[in-house]
């Protein structure tokens, strides 16, 4: 088996740089609409923001679009002007 070429090593230390980010996102996001089905809106507020400063910051460092973080961000304040 050939030896890696530099980009396969870059693009391998990128991911696993970038997956914790990413694992962290989802992990709020599934937080946020927790708090919402259990009615608890505070907690929920909470979440969201912690949210959006995790989703600006991944896509001010290229990890996720920003356009995805504008939308996911959007879609949070939706649904919780929606429930409460």
């Amino acid at each position: 088996m050939p030896a890696p070429t530099k980009r396969e090593r870059q693009n391998r230390k990128r991911y696993e740089r970038n997956r914790s980010v990413r694992t962290r996102l989802r992990n709020l996001s599934k937080k946020f609409y927790r708090a919402l089905d259990a009615g608890d809106t505070e907690a929920a507020r909470s979440v969201r923001n912690e949210a959006q400063k995790a989703y600006d910051k991944a896509a001010g460092k290229g990890i996720i679009h920003r356009n995805k973080a504008s939308r996911k961000l959007s879609r949070f304040d939706r649904a919780l002007a929606k429930r409460g």
